[in-house]
């Protein structure tokens, strides 16, 4: 089912981006100032909301619910910014979707960037103010010390957000190749993010119905059981038979960074010798099996360079594409900015 969507004004050079932080702390702000830099540096002009530490060391959030969700409408309401861009990601943001105002979204339509938590923002905003917004780099990702990377990134999202491109969405050579778990080809508005978010609001009215949409899902530190559980859960609810297509991040597991030697050598073993490629190959293996004894036939690939990791590929949310899953692509129908 094709929504409308509000489509924000695309992003100038010499715009203001407002930086709000609706989801968890910055337990430090010491890197902040290169992250502003770097925007600065691009032409545009940077905003911090006053909520950008913790408002008390004993809590995991930025502020209280009243406080973020002020700072989202404002951020929207004010003249004096012209884009919106969150500091990271974390936990919080299905706090305040009870209490904002979403005619003022609606009503005041800015390009809004984020992704991680930030999903039930942006599915919210979808379903409540039908406009468009992003999952592409936060103010966080920009403290990348790999300066190809970051650039990679920072290229992607502006030629949405800026130039108006109608881009061919997929992954930078830079990040390995995408793999194709069902061949076709399919159209739909794009509509997903991160899983486990995600799924805490199926069936609740700040979800937009799947029904003809190309749905994208990413995750971090997923266990292939808690994998399964989710999809199949999406699968239990119809949301996934709805749908036209999936495409599937890269999954990455950071877990296993922090395993050392004195958690046992046996542990320790594990992760230098081929932990890291057993996590991939059973996350590849329990997608092959969902999809061929529970999911849908859909057209999907997985393994696309978005959100979290090195390579964050700007996702249009609410905007038109044509997915290829054989070539691992989707090309966007339309601008996701007037």
């Amino acid at each position: 089912m094709y929504e409308p969507m509000v489509k924000p004004p695309r992003l100038r050079k010499g715009g203001t981006i407002r930086i709000i932080a609706p989801s968890s702390a910055a337990t430090s702000t010491s890197s902040l100032p290169k992250a502003v830099r770097f925007l600065e540096k691009q032409g545009f002009k940077v905003s911090l909301a006053p909520s950008m530490i913790r408002e008390s060391p004993t809590r995991y959030l930025t502020a209280g619910d009243a406080t973020r969700k002020n700072e989202i409408e404002n951020a929207f309401k004010s003249d004096k910014y012209d884009a919106v861009m969150v500091l990271q990601g974390g936990a919080g943001s299905i706090d305040i979707l009870n209490s904002i105002d979403y005619d003022i979204i609606k009503d005041h339509p800015k390009v809004f960037i984020g992704y991680s938590d930030i999903t039930l923002l942006q599915l919210a905003f979808m379903r409540m103010a039908h406009m468009a917004s992003f999952q592409g780099p936060m103010l966080i990702d920009l403290f990348e010390e790999d300066e190809a990377a970051l650039q990679t990134n920072w290229n992607n999202l502006i030629g949405i957000i800026s130039r108006g491109e109608e881009a061919m969405i997929k992954n930078p050579l830079e990040s390995g190749w995408a793999k194709s778990i069902n061949d076709g080809t399919t159209k739909g508005q794009l509509m997903g993010g991160n899983l486990t978010v995600f799924s805490l609001i199926v069936g609740t009215k700040y979800i937009p119905d799947a029904r003809g949409k190309v749905l994208f899902f990413e995750d971090v530190n997923v266990e292939p059981w808690m994998l399964d559980n989710l999809l199949t859960s999406l699968v239990i609810k119809g949301v996934l038979k709805k749908a036209n297509g999936i495409v599937f991040g890269q999954l990455p597991n950071y877990g296993i960074e922090n395993i050392s030697e004195s958690q046992g050598v046996t542990s320790y073993l594990m992760k230098h010798l081929f932990i890291e490629d057993y996590i991939n190959a059973t996350m590849h293996s329990t997608l092959q099996d969902l999809f061929s004894n529970k999911m849908p036939k859909k057209p999907a690939f997985i393994e696309f360079a978005c959100c979290h990791g090195k390579y964050i590929t700007t996702i249009p949310m609410g905007i038109r594409v044509k997915l290829d899953a054989s070539q691992c692509t989707m090309e966007m129908l339309e601008p996701g900015v007037e």
